[in-house]
């Protein structure tokens, strides 16, 4: 019989023994900060790639119709990613340590509000578009060349984004092993 004549078997619905042991990673923005795989039971499940750890990774932010915030003592990976729809994200750099000179915080505003705060010896840049909105990075330059440096950019539409340095606040320094100053509150 040939091959091209054989008939065609229709998928059947998937029981849960049928999945595969272990999925691909979903990279989406639902995917929550230090998300793991599924594993079979008995098994350790590992880390999704790309996933925001302790260490770094990709931090994806999403605010629909609520607000969200991140502060605190924690490690920032080189890139931020925040998306406002209706609702409010606040990134609070000022207690942050910084394993790495340049982060990237990409920034997009929909009838809502995103924040920045950053200790007062980072450097602080960026720029971005406001349409019906704004945006507003405060650019400020440490007096130290090697500190680290955050840039901002995105957009904002019927919204506002505002990126400042936070006086009176310093950060701790990883990269060179030693302290600037770092004051707490």
């Amino acid at each position: 019989m040939d091959p091209r004549e054989q008939p065609r078997k229709r998928p059947g619905p998937r029981s849960a023994r049928s999945a595969p042991a272990v999925r691909a990673p979903d990279t989406g923005p639902g995917r929550a900060a230090g998300a793991r795989r599924k594993a079979p039971a008995g098994e350790r499940a590992e880390p999704v790639p790309g996933a925001a750890g302790p260490a770094g990774g990709e931090e994806r932010l999403v605010a629909l119709f609520t607000g969200g915030a991140r502060r605190g003592r924690r490690r920032i990976g080189p890139r931020t990613s925040a998306f406002s729809l209706f609702g409010t994200v606040e990134i609070d750099l000022t207690e942050a340590f910084f394993t790495q000179r340049l982060t990237t915080v990409d920034v997009v505003s929909v009838f809502g509000t995103v924040e920045v705060r950053v200790p007062e010896n980072v450097s602080l840049r960026g720029g971005g578009t406001g349409v019906f909105g704004s945006f507003r990075v405060d650019a400020a330059e440490a007096a130290d060349p090697e500190a680290p440096v955050v840039v901002v950019n995105g957009c904002s539409v019927f919204g506002g984004v505002e990126a400042r340095p936070e006086r009176g606040r310093r950060v701790a320094d990883l990269l060179h092993g030693r302290t600037r100053g770092h004051s707490g509150r």
